[in-house]
């Protein structure tokens, strides 16, 4: 039966073709947040006062999303962030573990990161608890994740996790694309898709008058 929705197997290869063709497999920062059932979204507003956890913040009005990848000395982390129907999604320096769980009251926050040292992290983050942080290098099988029952799109993924037990830490070497899966896992659980659409258009860009504490 046709559902009108892409198969995981098509948003993969959007995004593969979408980081062939952009500087994305350098570094990425994307997450989504996705309210509770029945909860009402936050405004941006109130992202900034979550993540300045006390501190100042400026949120201003349409600018381009390149902004975050220019070499600029700011006084805290920034972000573009904009809304996608009910969720809220952030686009720049990489949130952490604490700004997760700031950002994760009340929803479930998906987040992909990853930097030109082949850092990197999958994370889901619900009700200030982070119940996944997946390495895409050194993914593991599902049985190593106890927490995968939050993110059923991801378990359903056949190639995202190994089928061995990787003990020499090895990593994968099969020539799956880790950061497209990323991507697509976020899609599949969201349905929040970045696109080149929405790399060439000006949005909020949010900033931070200090470093998020530890």
């Amino acid at each position: 039966m046709d559902t009108g929705q892409p198969s995981a197997d098509d948003v993969y290869e959007h995004y593969r073709q979408l980081i062939g063709d952009t500087m994305l497999h350098v570094h990425l920062s994307w997450t989504v947040m996705l309210p509770d059932d029945g909860a009402v979204s936050p405004t941006l507003q109130e992202v900034g006062t979550r993540l300045g956890a006390g501190a100042s913040y400026e949120l201003r009005e349409a600018t381009s999303p390149d902004v975050v990848h220019l070499p600029l000395c700011r006084p805290g982390p920034a972000w573009i962030v904009d809304r996608s129907d009910a969720s809220i999604v952030l686009y720049g320096d990489h949130p952490g573990a604490v700004a997760l769980r700031l950002l994760s009251a009340g929803t479930r926050v998906y987040s992909a990161h990853w930097n030109v040292n082949s850092v990197n992290s999958l994370s889901l983050a619900i009700d200030g608890e982070i119940l996944l942080m997946i390495d895409g290098l050194f993914p593991g099988r599902p049985q190593d994740h106890p927490n995968l029952m939050w993110w059923p799109e991801l378990t359903a993924m056949s190639n995202f996790f190994l089928d061995y037990e990787d003990s020499d830490f090895l990593g994968r070497d099969d020539g799956w694309d880790w950061q497209a899966g990323f991507l697509t896992a976020i899609e599949l659980a969201t349905g929040v898709r970045l696109d080149r659409g929405w790399l060439d258009t000006e949005r909020p860009y949010l900033m931070l008058s200090r470093p998020i504490p530890d």
